[in-house]
């Protein structure tokens, strides 16, 4: 029974490992589907509610983000097909839990993905829409402290949309 833990662990890293390879993220390679990429539109999923009771609502979120996007010179175009999305996922004690704050700090994972139209090799009457490029980022926050952390977070991570789409589409 004792031995039963650590294999628990190695399992859910090895689940954890597998799925990472299947996501984009920011290699070279996920970076050069960002190469001529002209405007985007910016598409936030409902955050939990107690996010946004404090002000976090969808509306600000993607704000903050336009923003961000904006001053690095990306151009926000809400017609766009290709779109920066981002969501949050909530987690207590290694446990996804419902999207609200329960007692005690909370593990916040945003996820901010560009999507775009592909196309398949095989067949190209087959379109589909994919996560060409993405980035997590991990915080702890409490109700009272997310109005501190929160901001800071999602500045980080847009600011490494703004670096990997500079890297591939100079000024």
């Amino acid at each position: 029974m004792g031995n039963m833990f650590p294999r628990k662990i190695r399992c859910c890293l090895a689940f954890t490992v597998g799925a990472a390879c299947c996501l984009a993220g920011d290699a070279a390679m996920d970076r050069a589907t960002l190469r001529g990429l002209k405007a985007v539109k910016v598409v936030v999923d409902r955050p939990p509610g107690e996010m946004e009771r404090a002000g976090f609502d969808r509306e600000h979120l993607r704000a903050s983000i336009e923003q961000r996007l904006r001053d690095a010179g990306i151009k926000i175009d809400n017609d766009a097909i290709e779109f920066l999305g981002l969501g949050i996922s909530m987690a207590q004690g290694g446990r996804k839990v419902p999207l609200s704050f329960g007692k005690g700090p909370v593990s916040l994972t945003l996820s901010l993905g560009l999507y775009q139209v592909i196309l398949l090799s095989r067949d190209q009457n087959i379109k589909t829409v994919a996560e060409t490029w993405g980035q997590e980022k991990v915080i702890q926050a409490t109700p009272k402290s997310l109005d501190q952390v929160l901001p800071g977070a999602i500045d980080e991570i847009a600011g490494q949309f703004v670096d990997a789409y500079r890297s591939v589409n100079p000024p």
